[in-house]
């Protein structure tokens, strides 16, 4: 007699843990429902940079209601979204970062918490906490705290290029700066949903507060393949079946649909949506989703950050074959291919290559050649007082011949 109220009970809570507990709406399940079959692609993609593109900094009290998140699921943390890993910085010489007034900001540890704090000529002191991380930290880490239900950066970001700090992207070196607003259009590429609702704050002005407990950080699982709560269902009361039903094949998309999954992150932020980005669902139509652009009609070189899929277009390699961004990139793959997968994946295509006889090493190489570092136009670093521009590397994916 005990039996039956007790699996009826394991199954309610089976229940509710996937329906309606996730702030996108009821029909997605949430990256944990996504472990228990497909545990190894989950344990690789904890590890990547997509799933590390966020974090919250330090822990805020979250509903019941609400799902885990990246910070707080089953999922390992990464080092780079470690808080403990900002702590570590802390201890490295010259982590006082001084402007061109005179005045520099440390990074503390206060109470538990991090905190970027500012000391003026005239003693005169701020300090605010790290309280959200945007970036993995592969290339840069940027942060932001909160104030009520509004996001600002924090002054200074990691710069893993230099290994140190530096000014946050677009900050002016001369002086210490605290009042730039992050918009919910930054967590739709560095994040898989927050709430937004705007306020009217005057006249003629409307302000954007966000609900900091609806954030479901880094890009999860439903982000690229959809809402997942039928699929979660069904499979769970069918087992045997093997293959995946109420989910959306991402191999059974045109090019083009597959190549606006990863361009609503990858192909820029300099055109204005016409709705948020968090609707988008694979097999949309990516160009829907913005306004018209009437101005440079694409002739503009497309920068090294962000519109990697701009860059890819213009290659030869992409217009006289059929690849997408998954030719050369796993989606789920933590690690990633290295040197030596991607050399392997140009020889796919270019075996006969009068150049490559002989010649392909990890350190002579097609990528370095044909896909170098090259300098972001909208994103660089300040030293400090020095003022010394520090330019943001990136990889084009643009592929010529650059030498």
């Amino acid at each position: 007699m005990l039996v039956v109220p007790v699996i009826f009970f394991s199954r309610c809570l089976q229940d509710h843990a996937t329906a309606g507990s996730d702030p996108r709406g009821d029909r997605y399940a949430g990256s944990n429902a996504c472990i228990p079959c497909h545990a190894r692609i989950s344990a690789s993609y904890a590890h990547s940079g997509h799933y590390n593109t966020s974090s919250a900094s330090l822990p805020f009290p979250s509903s019941p209601s609400l799902p885990a998140t990246p910070s707080t699921s089953d999922f390992p943390a990464s080092p780079a979204a470690d808080p403990k890993g900002i702590t570590q910085r802390i201890a490295l010489p010259g982590n006082a970062f001084y402007f061109a007034d005179s005045g520099y900001i440390r990074i503390e540890e206060k109470d538990s918490a991090l905190f970027q704090t500012w000391f003026g000529r005239d003693g005169a002191h701020l300090s605010e906490r790290f309280d959200i991380s945007f970036g993995s930290g592969e290339k840069a880490q940027t942060y932001g705290y909160w104030k009520g239900d509004r996001l600002y950066q924090l002054p200074l970001t990691w710069f893993a290029g230099v290994h140190g700090w530096a000014n946050s992207p677009g900050f002016t070196a001369r002086h210490a700066q605290f009042g730039r607003v992050i918009t919910s259009r930054c967590f739709e590429c560095h994040a898989s949903y927050v709430s937004r609702e705007f306020v009217q704050s005057g006249t003629l002005a409307v302000t954007e507060n966000l609900d900091k407990r609806s954030i479901i950080y880094g890009i999860d699982c439903e982000r690229c393949h959809g809402p997942a709560l039928g699929h979660v269902k069904f499979h769970r009361d069918n087992p045997a079946v093997k293959t995946a039903r109420y989910m959306v094949s991402i191999g059974s998309l045109s090019r083009r649909q597959q190549l606006d999954i990863c361009g609503v992150c990858h192909s820029g932020n300099d055109r204005s949506p016409q709705r948020s980005l968090f609707s988008f669902l694979p097999g949309d139509t990516l160009s829907h989703y913005y306004d018209p652009d009437f101005g440079s009609g694409g002739t503009t070189e497309p920068d090294v950050h962000g519109q990697q899929l701009q860059m890819l277009q213009f290659s030869m390699c992409y217009r006289k074959s059929g690849m997408t961004c998954m030719t050369c990139h796993n989606g789920h793959d933590g690690e990633g291919p290295g040197m030596g997968g991607f050399i392997a994946t140009c020889m796919d295509c270019h075996p006969h290559a009068r150049h490559t006889a002989g010649l392909i090493t990890v350190d002579k190489n097609c990528i370095d050649c044909h896909m170098p570092l090259q300098p972001s136009k909208i994103i660089s670093f300040d030293n400090g007082a020095g003022s010394k521009n520090i330019p943001y590397l990136l990889r084009t994916h643009r592929i010529a011949v650059f030498k």
